[in-house]
């Protein structure tokens, strides 16, 4: 499994990004709700509310939705309190989508990779070079 991150499921709503080749069909690709709602208030922000909110619909009908759950918020708490100890600190969304990735040991597919590389041990992949 792996983790899409907002920057991925917009350009794959976009039509920037195709999967063909990159992910195996017995591999589960996921995004998380804290991503969820980035991708609803981009949407409703946007000139075309209702067709980007049904295509979104689409999408995660397609992406298993991975929770933060109270496994995420503990592991959230300790990255938090690291990474203010080391002076990098990191958006809290960032961090909760960070958080949900090491909780269930997989890569990020992310193109933010600048912020999320200060999060140790999170593996990172970018599909958008």
């Amino acid at each position: 499994m792996r983790i899409l991150d907002s920057d991925h499921c917009v350009a794959l709503l976009r039509g920037r990004l195709n999967l063909t080749g990159r992910v195996p069909a017995t591999e589960e690709l996921a995004t998380t709700t804290v991503s969820v709602g980035e991708l609803v208030h981009g949407a409703h922000k946007s000139a075309r509310v209702a067709q980007n909110l049904s295509s979104l619909e689409v999408l995660l009908a397609t992406l298993r939705l991975l929770p933060y759950d109270a496994e995420a918020a503990r592991c959230f708490g300790y990255l938090k309190a690291e990474l203010e100890r080391r002076g990098l600190i990191i958006g809290e969304l960032d961090l909760q989508i960070s958080a949900i990735a090491l909780s269930y040991q997989v890569p990020l597919v992310t193109h933010n990779t600048r912020h999320f590389d200060r999060i140790p041990g999170l593996l990172l992949e970018d599909w958008l070079l």
